[in-house]
């Protein structure tokens, strides 16, 4: 009985619809905040609108998942030829070493870490990691982007403890990887 009087009601009424009384107008614009790359041509096209560094981690974020193999590098020890790959692909250079601690001399040390800088981790005393800052986590520990990680490219939290130094890549890598992203699309920075 209940149920044929709630359908009836509902008849005459019809569907119950949200009344719009001016206290829902947050949610009246559900576009992004950002805009939400989809493709390597989006993070290409996204590169040009970000300082230098900044490029730097977006190019090491599109290369998250592969492996050594997948990016022609070699099969051990690939931290340093995997930072040495990004800085090429992003439109520079690197340290041309395939060690990790190559990068202690590469740039300016940071007292800090800095998104797009360089981790340089103690793996012990002859060696080391290196990835690319992508933030910090809430005790301070670095987020960082790096090859040979559970042998692929991925992002994951160090212990603050463990970081030799935070390297920002010299000036003129910055801006040949500026330069390289404004002329892969036609010279307009959007």
């Amino acid at each position: 009985m209940a149920f044929v009087a709630v359908a009836t009601l509902w008849s005459l009424r019809g569907p119950v619809a949200a009344v719009d009384d001016g206290k829902g107008e947050r949610f009246n614009n559900n576009e992004p905040l950002e805009q939400i790359d989809r493709s390597r041509t989006d993070a290409d096209e996204a590169a040009t609108r970000v300082p230098g560094a900044a490029a730097v981690l977006l190019e090491a974020l599109r290369w998250r998942g592969h492996t050594a193999e997948q990016l022609g590098l070699p099969s051990r020890l690939w931290c340093a030829d995997f930072m040495n790959f990004v800085l090429k692909h992003a439109g520079s250079e690197g340290t041309g070493s395939r060690a990790a601690r190559s990068f202690l001399k590469y740039g300016q040390v940071l007292s800090s870490p800095r998104v797009g800088a360089l981790a340089v981790l103690y793996r012990g005393p002859n060696s080391g990691h290196v990835g690319v800052v992508r933030g910090t986590d809430g005790d301070g520990n670095p987020i960082i982007v790096s090859g040979n990680y559970a042998n692929k490219v991925m992002q994951a939290v160090v212990p603050k403890s463990s970081v030799l130094a935070y390297v920002m890549p010299p000036d003129y890598v910055l801006q040949n990887i500026a330069s390289a992203a404004l002329a892969k699309h036609g010279g307009a920075a959007r």
